[in-house]
C-alpha cells in the first residue's frame, strides 16, 4: 500500500502508541510537517523511528489511520526594558490510531519540499504462546 511516512518518531511514542492503540502528536518538524499537510482523515500514515535518508526497503515501523489533524499557531514574546520580540511558529497536531505494523518495500518519494511516500507492506505477528 502507499502511504505517507512520518520520520524520526521517538521509540517512547511508538510504544505507547503499541500499548494504547491512540495516540495525539504535535508535529513540529518541518518534513513531518508538510506530510501531515498532505493527508486527510482516514489516511493511513507509516510511522518509524528512522530518519527520512535511512529509510529503505526493509525498514519497519507502526501502520496508523488519522483521526483527526488540527494545525495550529504558537505565539511566544519576549520583551525586556529596550526591546520586544515576537515570534510565531505552527505545529499539526495529529491523533492516529493503530492499525498495524508494516515494513518498507520501496521509498517511492523523497524529496526536499516535498512529503516521504513509500510503499509498505502490512507484517503479522502472530504470538504461539
Amino acid at each position: 500500500m502507499e502511504c505517507v511516512a512520518l520520520t524520526g518518531i521517538s521509540r517512547p511514542v511508538i510504544r505507547e502508541l503499541l500499548t494504547n492503540g491512540i495516540r495525539t502528536l504535535e508535529i513540529r518538524s518541518p518534513h513531518n510537517f508538510l506530510a501531515l499537510l498532505h493527508t486527510s482523515l482516514g489516511d493511513v500514515i507509516f510511522l518509524t523511528e528512522a530518519s527520512g535518508p535511512d529509510i529503505v526497503a526493509g525498514t519497519g515501523g507502526m501502520l496508523t489511520r488519522v483521526r483527526e489533524i488540527q494545525v495550529v499557531t504558537h505565539k511566544v514574546v519576549q520583551a525586556g526594558a529596550d526591546f520586544y520580540e515576537e515570534r510565531e511558529s505552527q505545529a499539526a497536531r495529529v491523533q492516529l490510531a493503530m492499525v498495524g505494523h508494516g515494513r518498507v518495500r520501496r521509498v517511492k518519494s523523497f524529496e526536499i519540499g516535498s512529503p516521504t511516500v513509500l510503499d509498505v507492506d502490512s507484517v503479522c505477528y502472530y504470538d504461539a504462546g
